[in-house]
């Protein structure tokens, strides 16, 4: 992968090495001098903004004397052809450990995300993601939904632009209580906009999506389908994913409008909740 030029495939394979050389004692600029490299160029290989040869890869973790694990998955990302979209497999509707997705989080400038059928991850309570990560991973699986919504607690964090269907609303997970302590996070949470069930979708807003923007490199998009995230980053289909965003802005309510609907949920799981706990049964929404 000789390409000079920042793309999703390059940032997860420069991040790769970055964590290779992490794990190892090597220091910055004595491996850059061991690799007959400028301290200039070894940061920006390991940024994903430089290319290098699949040789001078090998050679790269050769150095570091990395296990076999690591060399093969470092050479693997190294042979990948670049298409313009990254696919990466994990578990049913858990995407949370993809590295291809967390270090564009943790570098984007904006985050617009769009959900139908489940409030975002990135603004999700625990017990809310619990109630939806029903598997023996389950704890794992919150703990590390948990730990990527820090980036919003970074010093410069990215902006958040976050669309929910008011069908999500009406999935329940984990009972009233969870529910009610959900809605109250969308409520006094900034940058959270409803797309109501009385307005007529367009044809591009069928399925989520995130598409996220750098201050570094082009923008890239996500879409998660059951258990694969796929990854763009070509101008032609992030065009398309930037439209998307215009039609979100165009359908939703205001932030205002939207917060009296999530406070109207909280109100009826509020009153399910109590409903339940007098019956001391399960309320149903």
């Amino acid at each position: 992968m000789d390409s000079r030029s920042s793309n999703a495939l390059s940032r997860e394979l420069g991040d790769a090495l970055r964590r290779a050389r992490y794990r190892s004692t090597a220091r910055f600029n004595a491996f850059a001098a061991e690799m007959g490299w400028s301290p200039g160029r070894l940061s920006k290989v390991e940024r994903g903004t430089r290319g290098a040869s699949e040789v001078d890869i090998a050679r790269y973790v050769g150095h570091l004397h990395a296990d076999q694990e690591t060399y093969k998955h470092i050479m693997k990302l190294a042979q990948e052809q670049n298409t313009g979209h990254l696919v990466r497999s994990h578990e049913p509707a858990m995407p949370d450990d993809l590295r291809a997705l967390l270090i564009h989080e943790q570098t984007a400038e904006v985050i617009w995300s769009y959900e139908i059928i489940a409030i975002p991850g990135l603004l999700q309570t625990a017990d809310y993601a619990r109630g939806l990560m029903r598997t023996p991973q389950g704890e794992y699986c919150v703990a590390q939904r948990m730990k990527r919504q820090k980036i919003f607690d970074k010093p410069q964090p990215p902006q958040g632009r976050f669309f929910i269907h008011e069908a999500a609303l009406m999935r329940v997970s984990g009972g009233p209580q969870v529910m009610y302590e959900q809605m109250l996070q969308l409520l006094f949470r900034g940058g959270v906009r409803l797309v109501p069930f009385a307005v007529a979708l367009p044809g591009s807003l069928d399925v989520p999506f995130t598409f996220m923007t750098f201050a570094e490199h082009a923008p890239v998009s996500y879409s998660n389908i059951g258990t694969a995230g796929v990854f763009s980053d070509s101008p032609d289909t992030t065009f398309g994913f930037y439209q998307c965003c215009e039609d979100l802005d165009r359908v939703a309510l205001s932030e205002g409008e939207s917060r009296s609907v999530f406070a109207d949920w909280a109100g009826r799981y509020d009153r399910l909740r109590e409903e339940q706990r007098e019956s001391g049964g399960d309320a149903v929404a």
